[in-house]
């Protein structure tokens, strides 16, 4: 079992790294503009899809249904049991087979600590493993030597399915931003695993006399580690959706890609400054649209004139002036002049 210290020292070493992160993801919730809500890319659901059928099979493979039996638990004995009552015991609920009587050797010529072994590494590696005998010298470690690749293939699995998940090419821009987030991950629960299987301690074991003492670590370790990558998929999955449908985690864009933008809405300003003038051309240098032109700004002074002469409009103009100021409106009508005309020689320079 893990200890108290250790997730004290573990709290220690990972909470200021964490902490400032949580904070800053609490405040940007809290401060987001409501109008940065969008809907989900169709590359990022991808992801999501991808993050979510990864988490329902590691969750579903907690299950004892997809576990190797435990013997002893499932016939409530102890470890000292011998091997001969052990199997007695199956017996009476399930026919033996091959196994279970390879199973047998090894627990009477290993005695407890072929059982110590069965409990920490599961049954597998205790009926195939070549590197070392239940009671040799240092045979926790060569078990766990030959316990390594079947520890290690699930993660490798699921860095694989982080890797594509977070694939920039397949599942967006939004994913690919936590790449290396999903990656630390992942690599952190494999070195988890194998840290704790290499530190446990037997002891426990050893002197437990019921069977509610006995620690079947690895069956737990397979609970956990379902659990663990689960666990990183909908985080790693939240994340995603949080950032691809602007709800958190917003950045603001490179200079380089604000200076494209910038440079496009000038050029289509500019594409539709020379339209207009293109129109402008047209209808003054034609009589007919000229004489049109003309003919509805006299019309148009005519009708604002008679407007203009109604006394509502009159006292209206007048209430209007009188909380004007008309001071502070000449300042800006002369700076923007200014800024006018100065733009002019500066692009005609």
């Amino acid at each position: 079992m893990v200890s108290w210290q250790t997730i004290q020292s573990l709290l220690l070493f990972f909470g200021p790294l964490l902490l400032p992160r949580l904070l800053s993801t609490y405040r940007s919730l809290r401060s987001r503009p409501p109008n940065q809500i969008r809907t989900l890319p169709s590359r990022t659901s991808y992801a999501l899809t991808i993050l979510f059928a990864s988490g329902l099979i590691a969750f579903l493979s907690t299950l004892p249904f997809f576990a190797a039996p435990n013997l002893f638990r499932q016939t409530q004995s102890r470890l000292q049991t011998p091997a001969g009552v052990l199997m007695t015991r199956v017996a009476a609920l399930r026919p033996l087979t091959a196994r279970d009587e390879q199973l047998r050797k090894v627990l009477e010529h290993g005695g407890l600590d072929a059982r110590l072994l069965y409990a920490r590494f599961g049954p597998h590696v205790l009926l195939h493993c070549t590197l070392a005998r239940p009671g040799d010298a240092n045979a926790g470690l060569m078990y766990l030597f030959y316990a390594f690749p079947s520890i290690v293939a699930p993660h490798l699995l699921h860095l694989a399915v982080l890797g594509i998940a977070s694939s920039g090419l397949l599942c967006g821009q939004e994913a690919s931003r936590w790449r290396t987030f999903a990656a630390i991950a992942g690599v952190v629960l494999g070195v988890a695993e194998v840290w704790l299987l290499a530190i446990y301690d037997d002891t426990g074991n050893m002197r437990s006399t019921r069977v509610s003492e006995i620690d079947f670590f690895h069956w737990k370790v397979r609970v956990w580690r379902g659990i663990g990558i689960a666990a990183v998929d909908g985080l790693l999955g939240w994340v995603v959706w949080l950032q691809a449908t602007g709800r958190a985690f917003l950045t603001p864009s490179p200079p380089g890609e604000k200076l494209v933008e910038v440079a496009r809405g000038l050029e289509a300003l500019l594409g539709l400054t020379r339209g207009l003038g293109v129109l402008r051309n047209g209808t003054v240098r034609d009589r007919g649209m000229r004489a049109k032109t003309e003919c509805y700004w006299v019309k148009e002074g005519e009708v604002m004139r008679d407007v203009l002469e109604e006394p509502v409009v009159l006292e209206a103009q007048r209430s209007a002036l009188r909380r004007t100021d008309l001071s502070r409106v000449g300042r800006e009508a002369e700076g923007y002049v200014d800024s006018v005309l100065g733009r002019t020689s500066s692009v005609a320079t």
